[in-house]
């Protein structure tokens, strides 16, 4: 099943924030999420797309000259916006432009094409104890994609992890985590409309599925994005712990505040971006003290 396809934005080698030792990630594209404060905003949209970066955009014109749908709008023979539902995904005048104003995001690649580059590395992952591991966007809205690059790993004898929001069918897809060796599953938010108003879809069925894979992986890690005036409440992390207490059996939780990487890119994809903070230094200790006064482990972030 090697010749299976799928849609990829980015394979990071030498990375250390995604499980144990020296990993590669994996970066799948699609993503049936839409939060607010998306370090990957260029990861939503399951197929290949352009990101235009205006500042970098010198005026030049050759975009203009290659574009066949219309789709660079100039306005007296200036560059002045970029129509995405005219474009026709050609990626020429990503190729043509100068200065990096136009970047074509994700791309189409087999199994075997990603396979080729982890196995680069797969000597740096057995000494310092790391693997693989698929994130994104979400991993899971590709699964058969997903499930044949676990496989295929876990047939060459790497170790493999997954990032992931939960937000899936658990029955198309929890096969796939018998192969898994780690599973690092997001918590947003404990309420059900304040998530959807933030992330654009509920949490009931992310709760559900959270509760199925701590029951058939022994190696759950939830991770939770703190950030201030969202989810960092007392009440919200108190509603979390409950939850894990009695419905889950995961391993701990990892403590993630808020950081601003992704802001940069929200026009470049088109879409108005808002800016969090994270809490301070104290109010994230009481809220690790919080978590394991209710007999909850509480992780460093790898």
């Amino acid at each position: 099943m090697s010749n299976v396809s799928g849609n990829i934005f980015q394979i990071q080698r030498w990375s250390i924030h995604d499980g144990e030792g020296i990993r590669s990630t994996v970066f799948l594209k699609g993503c049936p999420l839409r939060c607010k404060w998306c370090a990957n905003p260029e990861s939503w949209n399951n197929a290949p797309e352009v990101l235009f970066f205006r500042e970098r955009c010198s005026g030049c014109g050759r975009c203009v000259q290659v574009c066949s749908t219309g789709a660079i709008e100039t306005e007296n023979g200036t560059i002045n916006g970029f129509a995405r539902e005219r474009c026709g995904g050609c990626f020429e005048c990503c190729t043509v432009c100068p200065t990096g104003a136009r970047k074509k995001i994700g791309s189409t690649v087999t199994v075997e094409d990603v396979l080729k580059v982890i196995k680069r590395d797969a000597i740096f992952y057995r000494e310092s104890g790391g693997g693989v591991t698929f994130s994104g966007g979400e991993p899971f809205v590709q699964p058969e994609f997903l499930r044949q690059l676990v496989a295929s790993c876990s047939r060459l004898g790497l170790d493999t992890a997954v990032e992931t929001c939960a937000c899936f069918d658990w029955d198309r897809v929890k096969d796939i985590f018998e192969l898994l060796d780690c599973v690092f599953v997001d918590i947003k938010h404990m309420d059900d409309q304040v998530h959807k108003e933030l992330t654009g879809v509920g949490n009931l069925r992310i709760l559900e599925n959270i509760a199925s894979i701590s029951r058939v992986h022994p190696k759950t890690i939830v991770r939770v994005p703190l950030i201030e005036g969202v989810n960092a409440g007392e009440q919200n992390i108190r509603k979390m712990c409950e939850f894990l207490r009695q419905n889950t059996r995961v391993e701990g939780v990892e403590m993630l505040p808020y950081h601003d990487f992704g802001v940069s890119k929200y026009k470049a994809v088109g879409v108005e971006g808002q800016t969090f903070t994270a809490p301070d230094a104290d109010k994230i200790e009481n809220i690790k003290k919080i978590i394991l006064d209710y007999g909850i482990s509480v992780l460093d972030f790898k």
